[in-house]
């Protein structure tokens, strides 16, 4: 049997992973660790991706908009529901939408709340069954990717052989979902085979309340963030201080306003979803700052090319106390300078990454990064962020699987012989 590099050994039966994901697969401006580990794993096994699960409100909103970010025609019956996706590196996966699912999350009630999630797990649950018998697929891995009120609902009820928790951001402390999310983690934590985190923070707060806890970190797409294109025409001219990203509640936006009026001879660019629209249109009053909004996944290197020094403003709090950031192997891909606030550890990057303490700090660590740019640092942080792909990190992934599998089998079977 071959390992297509993920060293599974010959007598290890590759098993079919069946991942329900919060991330969406598709439709987003953004890089999902989910996806990009995903992409990976489906090298080596077959993988089924259960879809981000929309609402009803999700195709009214779509149907009043005509958003077509949401796939309309398999919700409303008008498509399969079950379609396979040719990924860029030449292997395929299963992307199943589920039955639209009613709303639940603005509900303050916990015993509504909890309701709503049983009837909707039921849902998932005749879809997914239905799917795996369609495949022909037995005794599945099955990865929940940071849906645990779904995960509980469907613990145990798909014949798994393996229940995985991924986490990759601090349930508790995320405002969309943390009023009923993080109750339902800690139900789940216990109940999952093993949990694997994506940050040394995650590991720190959930070790002590699953079986097993390990630590899988983000890596980055070479194909995008190292290969250099053409450059943006709309990106001003000039010196660029910029930041790729969600601009939302993470940000600390009195440090960039700061940036910004120390180097106001330069341009303070940032390219990502606006996801606080106040804070960002209050930053963008300063004549030097470019918010550009989202743009395609696969034109985020020739936007990050013309950068001269790439930015991690983020505050420090319990939400970013277990983000082990996506953008640093990006920007670091390219051969940029890093500026990075201290919001979490990152001792990982030490010596490769400025990491400041303070607002004054931060803003003479960018000065440094801007001098500091000439061939051997740029070989050398493009070397440090080959060794961070993601390709290396389904490689953990799949090792951590396999392992867990091996001890779930040895005590099968010491029960089967002691039952004998």
């Amino acid at each position: 049997m071959t390992n297509n590099g993920n060293n599974i050994s010959s007598n290890q039966k590759i098993q079919p992973i069946v991942c329900v994901g919060f991330p969406r697969w598709e439709g987003t401006s953004y890089l999902s660790s989910t996806v990009q580990l995903m992409s990976e794993l489906a090298k080596s096994h077959p993988v089924l991706y259960v879809d981000y699960p929309f609402t009803f409100k999700d195709i009214w909103t779509a149907k009043k908009h005509k958003n077509t970010g949401i796939p309309l025609d398999e919700l409303t019956g008008k498509a399969p529901v079950l379609q396979e996706r040719i990924l860029k590196n030449g292997h395929n996966i299963h992307l199943l939408r589920l039955p639209p699912f009613l709303p639940a999350n603005f509900l303050k009630s916990p015993i509504i709340y909890d309701q709503i999630m049983a009837w909707n797990g039921k849902k998932a649950q005749k879809s997914i069954l239905k799917t795996l018998d369609t495949l022909g697929w037995e005794a599945p891995i099955v990865i929940n990717a940071f849906n645990p009120a779904l995960g509980n609902a469907l613990a145990g009820k798909l014949g798994e052989n393996q229940l995985i928790y991924y986490c990759y951001d601090e349930i508790g402390a995320a405002p969309w979902i943390g009023r009923h999310g993080a109750r339902h983690e800690r139900i789940f934590l216990r109940k999952v085979d093993q949990t694997i985190v994506s940050s040394t923070g995650l590991y720190t707060s959930k070790k002590k309340l699953t079986k097993v806890c390990s630590i899988v970190k983000n890596g980055v797409d070479l194909s995008i963030f190292s290969a250099r294109g053409e450059r943006p025409s709309d990106l001003p001219k000039g010196l660029i201080i910029g930041y790729i990203g969600s601009v939302d509640d993470r940000l600390d936006y009195d440090l960039l306003e700061a940036v910004a009026q120390t180097y106001s001879h330069a341009h303070l660019v940032l390219l990502g979803r606006i996801m606080n629209e106040a804070a960002a249109e209050n930053l963008s009053k300063l004549n030097n700052v470019h918010i550009l909004g989202a743009r395609p996944i696969e034109e985020l290197g020739n936007y990050l090319q013309a950068f001269d020094v790439g930015l991690i403003p983020f505050v420090e709090n319990d939400l970013t106390a277990g983000i082990y950031p996506l953008k640093i192997n990006e920007y670091l891909a390219l051969g940029l300078p890093v500026v990075s606030t201290h919001f979490a550890d990152l001792s990982d990057f030490a010596g490769i990454c400025a990491i400041a303490n303070d607002h004054a700090h931060f803003i003479q660590k960018i000065n440094i990064a801007l001098q500091d740019n000439n061939p051997i640092t740029i070989s050398e942080r493009k070397a440090f962020a080959g060794q961070n792909t993601w390709a290396g990190r389904a490689i953990e992934f799949s090792k951590l699987i396999y392992k867990k599998t091996e001890v779930i089998h040895k005590k099968t079977d010491l029960q089967t012989t002691i039952t004998t």
